[in-house]
């Protein structure tokens, strides 16, 4: 394939300013692959300047209306000279020609690349696919890196195929979510979740274990031991609520104040049970001091090595998002678990924030069933989510389905 597709490289301020380069030599005979931030001149590795490199490949595919617009330009430019001809006899008549034709050069080629570059920023396609992100909540981050994608994989004509392009950026947002994949524990797995207040952490702890019931009575197998640990210490009725929660399971339910606490539990119940899942206080993700607290003097045991997860709010704005994933780094939770999904109707704050931190989603939660709203996340559950999208369901199914 790169015998009959060699690929070459230029360089350039930005996109726009590689596209006129390419359209000079190639008119529209040309495709760029891919780009990346380069760095020119400079002296002895010093004062570089930033720039763009894009590897392109030659295509024949040659524009109509870019070939006219040629054509009409080497016309104007015989005209030119025609009308001139007659007239050049001196060496500084001569000059004079060529220093008008230099200008008509260099006017027609700005022509060329405002037209290019007007036409590929304000495609109406382009700005309707921006508009259905931003109706989504996309971060602007988000949203920049997926018309850049558009701008470098489609040229003008495929720009005006909406339903292909479309498509393409459905994959392009599927491809962006990142699943959790499953992992096995020795027993007892510690399952731990922490999150800002009011994420519904105890709720979603209930869910955990009636799913973990629910699935061993399906396969006919002995229902799991599991142990409930409430170290909510500040909100007593997370307390009271994991109490009764263990009561309808009937599961016990353990109170731990601190590390020493649950270094108790977790020796006590170690070699009889296969689950431990521990209810942790809610601190705001600007609380660095309770959030140091929490990791060091409530939840740090030699040996336990819990799965922490870290539980969001689908309905969190995106810039709470950020710091919340930020600010909760140093618990090393290992996946997500984004709750409250029936309360919302756009996913791309969610989508956006977690791609751009590279953390991996675990499970959804929607409604207060505690046995039925819970459900392993998929990429294909998301995508279908997308408001203003015609989504091909057959395709995201062969392209993200398990």
């Amino acid at each position: 394939m790169d015998n009959l597709n060699p690929r070459f490289t230029i360089t350039g301020k930005d996109i726009y300013e590689i596209r006129a380069k390419l359209y000079d030599q190639y008119l529209n005979n040309y495709e760029i692959v891919e780009t990346h931030p380069d760095l020119i001149g400079g002296f002895l590795g010093l004062f570089q300047k930033e720039c763009l490199t894009a590897t392109y490949i030659l295509v024949n595919r040659s524009s109509k209306t870019a070939a006219a617009k040629q054509e009409n330009f080497e016309q104007s430019k015989d005209e030119l000279l025609n009308a001139l001809a007659p007239k050049v006899d001196t060496t500084k008549q001569i000059a004079n020609l060529d220093k008008k034709i230099d200008a008509l050069t260099e006017l027609m080629s700005d022509r060329f690349e405002n037209m290019n570059q007007a036409s590929a920023v304000d495609h109406k396609t382009i700005t309707r696919i921006v508009d259905m992100l931003e109706e989504n909540e996309f971060s602007k981050s988000y949203i920049k890196m997926i018309t850049d994608k558009i701008r470098s994989t489609f040229s003008l004509d495929e720009l005006n195929d909406f339903e292909t392009v479309e498509k393409q950026v459905v994959d392009w947002i599927g491809e962006t979510i990142s699943i959790a994949k499953p992992k096995h524990y020795r027993p007892p797995h510690v399952i731990c979740l922490v999150g800002p207040t009011g994420v519904g952490k105890t709720t979603t702890i209930a869910k955990i274990a009636s799913i973990l019931i629910k699935q061993a009575n399906k396969n006919d197998e002995e229902p799991p031991a599991i142990t409930l640990v409430a170290a909510d210490t500040i909100r007593v009725a997370a307390q009271d609520q994991l109490t009764h929660i263990g009561r309808c399971l009937d599961i016990p339910v353990m109170k731990s104040e601190n590390s020493d606490d649950l270094a108790k539990i977790y020796k006590q119940c170690k070699s009889s049970n296969d689950y431990i899942i521990i209810d942790t206080s809610g601190h705001s993700q600007n609380d660095s001091l309770k959030l140091a607290e929490l990791k060091d003097k409530k939840l740090s045991v030699n040996g336990m090595q819990p799965d922490i997860k870290l539980v969001l709010a689908a309905s969190t704005k995106t810039k709470d998002l950020a710091t919340i994933l930020q600010n909760f780094e140093p618990f090393n939770y290992n996946s997500v678990i984004v709750t409250k999904c029936d309360e919302t109707s756009q996913y791309g704050n969610i989508i956006s924030v977690l791609y751009e931190k590279n953390k991996s989603i675990a499970y959804v939660t929607d409604g207060q069933n505690a046995a039925k709203d819970f459900r392993k996340a998929s990429v294909v559950d998301f995508l279908i989510r997308l408001n203003g999208f015609s989504v091909d369901r057959t395709h995201i199914d062969d392209k993200f389905g398990e």
